[in-house]
């Protein structure tokens, strides 16, 4: 982690450094700089964020300093994350830029970059980016280099433009089966668009938390917290739940039971019955982080011939990994879905769309079809702390090389790199042991980090 950027661009509480509204003004006008010199094209951006209050601050920000930079900037409101890069392709935008802080509550908030190509913008990047905004000397340099400002426009159908994108990724030879489906839109992104696109396709749609206030974003519900949806699909009798985090990356889903499926058995659904059908799709691995479960490795391997490759946690991560081997299939354990064939960045309401084809087909029930393999047991423990020195980091990566050695037993020690936590994960085939291996290390890091 850098001293601005993180694992999923930049993530903070609102009004605290790097996006005070200072820095904020620096980072947009320095991106701004960096793109736009390397950029043969248009010098446009697109500008979208989240349900989040703060959303009101810095969105006239990031405008303001595109606009100094002689770019012209395309706002387009509340959408999805994945809508960014969609809609930079159809209006040639040279950068996108959404505002959110994903699966964060609203005291967050939060700025993605994409590149030209519809990528998040490399670490190399973000290094480059750093290095000017924390130099004032460096940054002094990039004022006023333009004599020309730019402008803003607002582009008032965006939602329609990828509304009708995300319908288009379905095929049309398959006849939809009718669904009851309860959304949790977790009062984020996803609030207007998800509702309507599943009642065009003709499914019975009950929305729950989709009516955001800007301080209610997965506030207990959406994917952060799925109990609510669990109690509704039981109650509606629903055939399924789909459950989105506040910028609509990421999608848990609630079967017919009642049961949460996490990423790994969406990737694993995907894997057997999207996947497998192309003739070469065994030559190239399926990708997902450090933290999925080793049952999923070992349900693609044994029972479908395809390999898993583990990156870092964080999409972006499984992006480059998915890149680096041709792979068509990645995510994480959390929820976020990398369908390349269609999307160059988890999408939520996406992958939805894709169980429902599925489930089109194959005329199961979803606890039916998510029932392909049992998960080791595994526990995770996340524990809070409110500054952390470079030794006691130090001394926390130790830890975790040290606990790795054990063939017996997985463990996995890191500090995330959205919000001030340490997580924990043991996995192994005896639960006891599982059980008793965390509650040791939990009272490790306890200690190390003075708790």
């Amino acid at each position: 982690m850098g001293k601005i950027f993180g694992t999923d661009g930049i993530r903070c509480i609102v009004n605290t450094e790097p996006l005070t509204a200072e820095t904020t003004l620096k980072i947009s006008k320095t991106v701004g700089y960096l793109l736009k010199s390397n950029s043969k094209m248009n010098a446009r951006v697109i500008i979208c964020k989240d349900t989040r209050l703060s959303g009101y601050l810095y969105e006239p920000l990031i405008t303001a300093g595109f606009i100094s930079m002689g770019m012209e900037v395309i706002l387009v409101g509340p959408l999805p994350t994945p809508a960014v890069p969609h809609l930079m392709r159809t209006l040639r935008a040279d950068i996108g830029v959404m505002i959110t802080a994903s699966h964060n509550t609203y005291e967050y908030n939060g700025i993605k970059f994409f590149n030209i190509d519809g990528f998040k913008i490399s670490s190399k990047l973000e290094k480059e980016v750093e290095n000017i905004v924390l130099n004032k000397k460096k940054y002094s340099k990039i004022l006023n280099t333009t004599s020309i400002s730019g402008k803003a426009v607002r582009l008032e159908d965006a939602s329609g433009r990828y509304s009708e994108f995300l319908k288009s990724t379905l095929n049309k030879k398959i006849k939809t089966k009718k669904l009851k489906i309860v959304l949790d839109c977790g009062n984020g992104a996803t609030y207007d668009i998800a509702p309507n696109i599943f009642w065009e396709l003709g499914h019975n749609v009950v929305s729950i938390n989709n009516r955001p206030d800007g301080k209610n974003i997965n506030y207990n519900c959406g994917a952060v917290n799925v109990a609510s949806l669990c109690k509704k699909v039981v109650e509606e009798k629903a055939d399924i739940g789909f459950a989105f985090d506040g910028d609509g990356d990421r999608l848990i889903v609630v079967d017919d039971k009642g049961n949460e499926i996490d990423g790994d058995k969406i990737i694993a659904l995907f894997a057997k019955y999207l996947i497998i059908g192309k003739k070469i799709a065994s030559k190239f691995p399926v990708v997902t982080t450090v933290m999925s479960n080793l049952g999923l490795e070992n349900f693609l391997l044994k029972d479908l011939g395809i390999k898993l490759k583990r990156s870092p946690v964080g999409d972006i991560n499984v992006i480059e990994e998915m890149k680096k081997n041709k792979s068509f299939l990645g995510g994480e354990q959390s929820g976020h879905i990398i369908l390349s064939d269609f999307s160059k960045t988890g999408d939520g309401i996406l992958a939805a769309l894709k169980i429902t084809e599925i489930m089109s087909i194959i005329k199961k029930s979803s606890s039916s079809i998510f029932d392909l393999y049992v998960n080791l047991p595994q526990i995770k423990v996340n524990i809070s702390y409110k500054k952390i020195s470079e030794k006691t980091k130090k001394n926390i990566k130790d830890l975790n090389k040290k606990n790795r050695r054990d063939k017996k037993i997985r463990v996995l020690i890191r500090l995330s790199g959205t919000e001030p936590l340490i997580r924990l994960l043991v996995e192994g085939q005896d639960l006891k042991i599982v059980q008793q291996k965390a509650k040791n290390l939990e009272l490790e890091i306890r200690n190390i980090i003075g708790q």
